[in-house]
């Protein structure tokens, strides 16, 4: 055992620290205890100081990050390179205490906003959004999609009680939607979402997104984004009537005012009733699958009861969440990712833009 010497980049600048070192005559290892008390990392970094890096690494690039942000914010120089290991380290951690059922910040309920009815009601959706990918070396690959799921407290003219702005719970990365639901069940007991009395799940209808909900929400009713609903009978429109505009949006209006006042069943009766026989192939098949998607979807499609009770009826939150979260940092011009960093960040977004206390929770754990 001896004292050695080490040298760590901080916001103050570079700190001289003295700590005990222990060797093992056993394994032959060495270490030094109290650079875990310190939260001192094999980057030479304080934990403010990595933080810091991360809070910026996920804001803009790593090259304007190192290069602009931190000197001008707190004179902190540090390569790009090391913006991005410190950036995706911390998402990677962030990923794995997910994983491991860790949850951030006291269990505390919202004050959920009340419907027309007089009962509180909370909402769960989910989407997904493309990322750019390549390969090692710069070389081309698929993208991948990320799933963004979120809990929140939706505002309601019914409630003249207004939400906290922040009161929503992201998550987001290339997850497999089995573990999504568990870990998106983790944040909503976490904010009190079993004492809801009306609880609601949005969706685009996107592949498997249903059964996901179903699964992990039962309790919750699934609700059909109307104005995805609304362009499937814009493009049947388009496919029936390409050549007369002012006649062809009539036409759709009046469809989709019939499905906002009448719902989902009420459109399968006038696509049936739509007499295609002479149309083109082309036509006969849109009618088609646009009738079969009715069909299909209509149980998610009773828009009278749900504006009536006063519910969102659009998936605008989520889609708004899958650029705030995941578009707006990975999806700028140019930009291509390896798999690794992009879910990392995408992890760390979600949680910094989670209802304030989520970021901060997480860091306080640093580096254990």
């Amino acid at each position: 055992m001896n004292l050695r010497r080490r040298w760590v980049d901080s916001l103050l600048g570079a700190l001289e620290v003295k700590r005990h070192y222990y060797h093992c005559r056993v394994c032959r290892q060495g270490f030094c205890p109290r650079d875990r008390q310190l939260g001192l990392s094999v980057r030479s970094l304080s934990p403010a100081a990595s933080e810091v890096i991360s809070l910026t690494g996920i804001q803009t690039s790593f090259a304007q990050s190192s290069e602009v942000t931190l000197q001008k914010l707190c004179g902190l120089k540090v390569s790009e390179s090391t913006v991005e290991r410190v950036t995706e380290d911390a998402g990677e951690r962030l990923k794995k205490l997910l994983a491991d059922k860790v949850t951030f910040g006291k269990d505390e309920s919202w004050q959920w906003q009340r419907d027309a009815r007089g009962k509180t009601c909370a909402y769960v959706s989910c989407d997904a959004t493309g990322v750019r990918q390549q390969g090692p070396g710069g070389e081309r690959a698929d993208g991948r999609m990320a799933y963004v799921g979120m809990i929140y407290n939706a505002h309601s003219d019914a409630d003249e009680r207004r939400p906290d702005p922040h009161s929503a719970r992201y998550l987001a990365g290339f997850y497999d939607l089995g573990e999504l639901g568990l870990q998106l069940r983790r944040q909503a007991a976490q904010v009190g979402w079993d004492e809801a009395e009306q609880q609601l799940a949005l969706s685009d209808g996107g592949s498997g997104l249903e059964e996901f909900l179903r699964v992990n929400f039962p309790r919750a009713e699934r609700i059909l984004d109307f104005w995805h609903a609304a362009d499937h009978l814009t493009q049947l429109g388009q496919a029936l009537d390409p050549d007369d505009e002012p006649r062809r949006t009539e036409q759709v209006a009046q469809w989709c005012h019939r499905l906002k006042h009448e719902g989902g069943l009420a459109i399968v009766h006038t696509l049936k009733e739509l007499d295609v026989g002479e149309g083109t192939a082309a036509q006969r098949i849109a009618h088609a699958d646009c009738l079969r998607y009715f069909q299909n979807h209509q149980h998610k499609m009773d828009y009278p009861r749900y504006v009536a009770n006063g519910w969102q009826i659009g998936s605008g939150p989520v889609e708004s969440a899958c650029k705030t979260v995941v578009g707006s940092r990975l999806k700028q011009s140019g930009m291509r990712w390896s798999e690794v960093g992009s879910d990392a960040v995408c992890h760390l977004r979600a949680l910094y833009l989670s209802q304030p206390g989520q970021w901060e929770a997480y860091w306080k754990t640093y580096p254990n």
